[in-house]
């Protein structure tokens, strides 16, 4: 028997949901919400910042890969070198042993004086982050005992809703001080976070360490997996980056080693039985892709809207930053009030609704040009943010059911690398698909401009009776007049690939989302709460 199928302490059962928590279980809520202060809201990475860090190491945009690639693969092996740390010392250290690697990784990052410097210590940082984060939440619900709907609804709000106010708050660092205190401002809270968890959060290591069988080999696959789409989405538009042999081997890597894991999966020959028994669950699975489609969709909005503002619109960082702060606070209330009032026959409505309403807001969105009005983003980003938010509860429900206890860490470490590969990959993706669909606009303004057709010359006689007027005539109107078309053909090429971004994720998630939530309701029917989980 594993420390991973010791059943926790429980208390009397309950029925209903709770109203008022014990002081044990306030102050354990405290310090767990530090910790999602710290390692969950800095996972969050948008371009609103991100050239403050790139322009401070004075590194090209490309080589900067190296840095997303240095933190992938600390993220990745921090989260089963956590899970393995949690069946040796128990979770309460381990949480406390990753906050202080997370420290001493955000230090290192804030003095890095080069590429290489920065790279390491992301690696650090990664590693000690999702040390911490692979066993946050199950050490979230173990306090809770049988306020499980508790700990649910507290997660869902503070690990998720409060992400889109990360921004704005890097944003107020980098303009204040420098883009250093990005990494140095987490360290005290870090820190204070590690203090309070050893503090209140209920002693668990067990009697005897245990050893957890980890496939590192399949999971050594998977890094590379990862790494290989980085590097081919991110290198994809590099000029002389590599040959188009090393690409095409890239693309290879990037399609054949998924084949590979799921057939030494599925062939029964892997040495982790946890991984084995969890993935043969449709529950589980189904909530994993709703999680995983969930994540994409937030981190590819937050993207295009972050490159929106400062590339075409040029907004301040702490402009941009604001305009996404409305998006934390209605999905923080969709996701309480759909956590406080659930009803089982309602749950898989709410998901399908959020799927269906927040693809209908990004098609809203893709309505946005260079002309928009700046206080009509907030909005949209308001209603989408409700939508989103009738999300996390239903799967995060499903989830905690459709498990065995015993696998509930396994399983919530695996969740934790469902959230961050999105987070590493999505926003290079989506990155480089607007920049090709902007580059193709483009194209198509320029032939224009060449065929003189009768829109162009319109143009082209106003806009050079314009500078006429001005005194200007022979060459210098000429130029003029050219400079300013083809501006207006580089911004609205750059709009037409945010626009045509954004639409292909509406169309996507409404299409995948749809089939995903139907199917996963389907699979929970016959689910139950779990016993003395407080909630019917």
């Amino acid at each position: 028997m594993t420390t991973l199928a010791a059943e926790p302490q429980s208390m009397t059962a309950g029925t209903g949901l709770p109203l008022l928590l014990e002081r044990r279980q306030r102050l354990a809520a405290l310090a767990i919400l530090f910790v999602f202060f710290v390692p969950y809201q800095t996972i969050v990475q948008t371009v609103i910042t991100d050239d403050a860090v790139r322009l401070g190491i004075e590194a090209d945009e490309y080589d900067m890969t190296w840095v997303t690639v240095g933190y992938g693969v600390g993220v990745i092996y921090g989260i089963f070198v956590g899970l393995s740390l949690s069946a040796r010392i128990g979770m309460r250290y381990t949480l406390i042993l990753g906050m202080l690697v997370f420290s001493v990784g955000n230090i290192l990052c804030g003095a890095a004086g080069g590429l290489v410097g920065l790279a390491l210590a992301r690696f650090v940082e990664g590693f000690g982050k999702m040390v911490a984060m692979a066993v946050g939440r199950v050490t979230l619900y173990k306090q809770f005992d049988h306020f499980l709907l508790v700990a649910i609804g507290f997660y869902g709000v503070f690990a998720y809703s409060t992400r889109h106010v990360t921004p704005l708050v890097n944003a107020y660092l980098d303009v204040w001080l420098s883009w250093r205190w990005m990494y140095w401002a987490y360290v005290p809270v870090g820190i204070v976070a590690a203090l309070l968890v050893w503090r209140f959060i209920r002693p668990d290591r067990p009697p005897q360490p245990v050893h957890l069988p980890i496939d590192w080999p399949a999971l050594t696959a998977f890094v590379a997996w990862i790494v290989a789409i980085t590097f081919a989405f991110a290198w994809y538009r590099k000029w002389g980056g590599w040959s188009s042999n090393e690409f095409v081997a890239t693309v290879v890597l990037c399609l054949a080693v998924p084949v590979v894991l799921v057939a030494w999966l599925d062939s029964g020959f892997s040495p982790d039985e946890h991984l084995n028994r969890i993935c043969r669950s449709r529950v589980y699975v189904l909530s994993l892709t709703t999680r995983g489609l969930m994540l994409l969709h937030m981190v590819a909005v937050l993207t295009i809207i972050g490159m929106y503002c400062t590339e075409l619109r040029g907004y301040p960082r702490i402009t941009s930053g604001w305009l996404m702060v409305p998006t934390s606070v209605t999905m923080a209330i969709t996701t309480f009030l759909t956590t406080r009032f659930q009803r089982r026959s309602l749950r898989h409505v709410w998901l399908v609704t959020g799927f269906v309403g927040s693809a209908a807001c990004v098609w809203w969105l893709s309505s946005i040009d260079n002309f928009t009005a700046k206080e009509h983003l907030p909005v949209m980003l308001a209603c989408w943010g409700a939508f989103v938010g009738l999300i996390p509860p239903a799967f995060l429900t499903d989830e905690v059911e459709g498990l065995e206890r015993r696998d509930m860490l396994y399983a919530g470490a695996i969740g934790i690398v469902g959230l961050v590969v999105p987070i590493i990959t999505v926003p290079i993706a989506t990155g480089t698909v607007i920049k090709a669909w902007s580059d193709r606009a483009l194209d198509v303004y320029r032939l224009n401009l060449r065929e003189n057709r009768p829109a162009v010359e319109q143009a082209s006689s106003r806009v050079a009776d314009y500078f006429h007027q001005r005194g200007l005539s022979g060459a210098g109107l000429q130029q003029e007049t050219s400079r300013v078309l083809g501006g207006f053909a580089t911004i609205e090429s750059i709009a037409h690939g945010f626009r045509s971004g954004l639409r292909f994720l509406s169309l996507m998630m409404l299409a995948i989302g749809l089939v995903v939530a139907i199917s996963l309701a389907r699979a929970a029917k016959g689910l139950r709460a779990p016993p003395e989980s407080g909630y019917t």
